[in-house]
């Protein structure tokens, strides 16, 4: 990015938007934490299932902080990341739509 596009993003806003990729990477890493007793209490037929949304909750919380260290850094990053929410709340809405999912709605919430 350079310095003229860089200078008309008021501080303000930079700050803003740290602390809200740090909030990303604190609300990750608190689901991640909470998915351990999700796993470990997994029965056969879930266990894979909840084991990789744990290591994703984890990938996730990784790349927030590396989102937040230095935003302008990982364009390609922050891609990925909303591509992934945005997917996530659109499947989730589709199931919704169609009758309900386990944890459907508090996906979109």
């Amino acid at each position: 990015m350079n310095s003229s596009v860089s200078a008309a993003v008021p501080s303000r806003w930079r700050a803003i938007g740290r602390v809200l990729t740090w909030l990303a990477a604190v609300s990750a890493l608190a689901a991640a934490v909470s998915a351990v007793s999700d796993v470990t209490g997994a029965d056969d037929p879930v266990l894979v299932v909840q084991t990789w949304r744990m290591y994703g909750l984890f990938l996730c919380t990784g790349l927030f902080v590396l989102l937040a260290l230095r935003p302008r850094a990982h364009g390609a990053v922050w891609a990925l990341l909303i591509a992934d929410k945005a997917a996530l709340a659109l499947t989730a809405g589709v199931y919704l739509a169609r009758g309900g999912a386990a944890e459907a709605a508090s996906t979109i919430g």
